[in-house]
């Protein structure tokens, strides 16, 4: 599904009334797919009475025209909670209403809200922001407890940010026009959408042209056409050599996930650069892995003294990761550092590597090949020396700013990932907070790996990498709980998702 801002919905329908596919045209298509949509429902769900909560705006004039082509088959109410409509098309479809209940009192709407059942949300469009009134809020708790459908966006929600004003209402469905809003795919407010759905309104696809930056939500069949097919005489040599530059005798267990997420996503060899402790764990768990130990500090990190042999190593690998656990000494960064400079394969930087270069991001620039960024919201402030709370609001703009100042790709850990790039960025709707737990990035990290190793380009590895890894997080918590799920549990899901994804292909 393609994405937009708020902002660029707006260019887009200027643009697109500029050619001649009018406002008005927009409208109606909008107004049509909202009746289709909502007639279905109402029709599998036996309901006879339908109650549109009307605001101001167009949005209203949207309902007005599903209303007024329900009132053929059920019984419609209408209710406008914000006083008069003050768009000229909406006013026109307002006038046009017959055979429709209209309720423009406060109690009128309240009770109206207290006997229906199905109510469509159309107060506020994409554009709102600030707060809800107590009687709006009010309005809404009534409205939670039917089924409810919400028009473009649920009202109280941030189609930028997406940020939810107290009492925003929560939906069972959004039908969303023209184009899905990056806004919705970000919480909180996605949780408040239910499942979406988008109707064509008539936009010639020639008028998104004029995005100066595209983005899209990824989706399962999308995902499906990034994996490498594995022909039956092909060997280990044909998926790659993947080394993992990860853990320290603090943190072992950041790189067994790490590899051991690698392994179980198909590469063809991998190999872990790590202090002997975390070598033996991964062997005695994995024996199909190999090992690089290497000699620690007192303190049980990796020192700079580990480059020559690391990229020794690597001058056979197709990608390397770097940077689960390995800590934050002065000579951790200065091998990350140093192994940014001289690889000569693609690198994905995640944790640690990235906390390495937080005061020198700059040496970016020197790396020989792709770099894959895998930040969460707190590591990418240090990269950007900008405070957290921005970070965490402007998620898109801040993966967006790096990705595009040094053209490779920033995968934006947290819910609603973004993977941005120079041109355009991906959103993601799987997974779930029972993986905001310590490790999961070290599993992602390793599945991403995994995938670059195995020749899948850096963007449509990040792409495939998020989705899978959130919906190995929802088979998991399905099974386990939300409370109970831990990182490695994911891992022992792979191999069903991926089953099941061979044999849908097949």
């Amino acid at each position: 599904m393609r994405l937009v801002t708020p902002e660029q919905m707006n260019q887009i329908e200027n643009e697109a009334n500029r050619i001649g596919c009018t406002y008005e045209k927009m409208m109606e298509k909008a107004g049509e797919g909202l009746y289709g949509f909502l007639r279905d429902f109402a029709m599998r769900n036996q309901l006879t009475e339908i109650l549109f909560l009307c605001g101001s705006g167009n949005n209203a004039g949207d309902c007005f025209i599903a209303a007024q082509k329900l009132s053929k088959q059920f019984r419609v109410t209408v209710c406008m909670v914000n006083g008069v409509v003050k768009t000229r098309l909406a006013y026109v479809k307002f006038k046009s209403l017959e055979n429709v209940r209209v309720i423009t009192d406060f109690r009128g709407t309240e009770q109206a809200v207290k006997e229906a059942s199905l109510i469509v949300d159309g107060v506020f469009g994409i554009g709102f922001h600030g707060a809800l009134s107590p009687q709006l809020q009010h309005i809404f708790r009534l409205a939670e407890e039917k089924l409810c459908v919400a028009a473009d966006i649920p009202s109280g929600g941030n189609g930028l940010t997406g940020e939810a004003a107290e009492g925003t209402i929560h939906c069972d469905f959004t039908v969303t026009f023209g184009a899905g809003k990056y806004g919705m795919m970000q919480q909180p407010l996605l949780q408040y959408c239910g499942d979406i759905v988008l109707v064509d309104i008539g936009i010639p696809e020639k008028v998104y042209d004029i995005m100066d930056y595209d983005m899209y939500m990824l989706a399962e069949r999308d995902i499906k056409k990034y994996l490498p097919t594995r022909s039956n005489d092909a060997h280990k040599g044909d998926f790659g050599r993947l080394l993992c530059v990860a853990g320290s005798s603090m943190m072992p267990g950041a790189a067994i996930l790490c590899a051991t997420a690698a392994l179980r996503c198909g590469v063809g060899t991998l190999c872990l650069a790590s202090v002997p402790e975390a070598c033996h764990l991964l062997i005695a768990g994995s024996p199909e892995a190999m090992a690089l130990p290497i000699t620690p500090d007192e303190d049980g990190f990796l020192t700079e003294a580990a480059l020559p042999k690391i990229l020794k190593y690597a001058e056979s690998c197709s990608a390397v990761v770097i940077g689960c656990g390995l800590g934050r000494t002065d000579s951790v960064k200065a091998l990350v550092k140093g192994l940014i400079e001289q690889l000569e394969c693609p690198i994905i930087l995640d944790a640690d590597g990235l906390n390495a270069i937080a005061d020198c991001i700059d040496i970016l620039q020197k790396a020989k090949s792709s770099v894959v960024l895998t930040p969460h919201s707190g590591e990418l402030s240090r990269l950007l020396n900008a405070p957290l709370e921005d970070v965490k609001i402007n998620r898109l703009d801040s993966a967006r700013a790096i990705a595009q100042r040094f053209d490779m790709t920033v995968v934006h850990k947290g819910a609603g990932t973004v993977v941005a790039t120079k041109n355009h960025a991906y959103i993601n709707t799987t997974g779930n907070s029972g993986m905001s737990k310590g490790g999961s990035g070290d599993v992602l990290a390793g599945m991403l790996g995994s995938f670059v190793a195995q020749g899948i380009a850096p963007e449509q590895a990040a792409c495939a990498a998020v989705f899978l890894h959130g919906l190995a997080g929802d088979v998991t918590a399905k099974a386990l709980s939300k409370r109970a799920m831990l990182p490695h549990d994911m891992i022992r899901q792979y191999a069903k998702i991926f089953s099941q994804l061979e044999q849908e292909t097949d």
